[in-house]
């Protein structure tokens, strides 16, 4: 016995295709919708407008070193965990300080913005977890007559998951 909520069983009914529109993207000569160059009249062609920066132009900024990201990781450490102010800030505010922080203890070729320092903490973070989560994985394999070495080596096999993927973020 079903219940009223159910879904009813599928009855063999498919709805026509309409022979008024051949393929999708084309409409009637009356339609005001919608399409892929965006909204049209009486099936107007919009302008699709195009960026014309090269890519090479785009906030091109230099790479972090291993320095500056000791830098980047001490300024989250020290205004991440600021008993004056805590959490009581607002993210541009944070993010604003570790930026100055930055600046002001490492040289870089162009001063890093809000945006690049926040960009680049999340991508260290990510690959970082990723790391640690390889490294506990690998120590709980670790065999009788094990090194450190042989758990690392073993770390770097599950962090690069078959793929040519080494963790650059390790002082040697």
């Amino acid at each position: 016995m079903g219940y009223p909520s159910q879904t009813p069983p599928f009855n063999g009914y498919m709805p026509m295709v309409n022979e008024n529109f051949q393929s999708v993207g084309e409409y009637p000569k009356f339609s005001s919708q919608i399409n892929r160059g965006g909204m049209t009249r009486d099936n107007e062609v919009a302008p699709t407008p195009e960026d014309t920066t090269p890519n090479s132009k785009r906030n091109q900024q230099p790479s972090w070193n291993t320095e500056q990201n000791l830098v980047l990781i001490n300024g989250w450490i020290k205004y991440g965990t600021c008993s004056v102010v805590g959490r009581n800030q607002t993210s541009e505010a944070y993010w604003g300080k570790i930026a100055e922080y930055c600046n002001e203890h490492c040289s870089f070729d162009s001063p890093r913005d809000v945006v690049a320092c926040r960009n680049r903490f999340n991508y260290m973070n990510k690959l970082i977890n990723k790391w640690v989560g390889a490294y506990d994985s690998a120590k709980r394999m670790q065999g009788s007559g094990w090194s450190e070495d042989d758990v690392l080596t073993k770390a770097q096999e599950l962090y690069a998951c078959g793929k040519n993927v080494q963790f650059t973020l390790k002082e040697e």
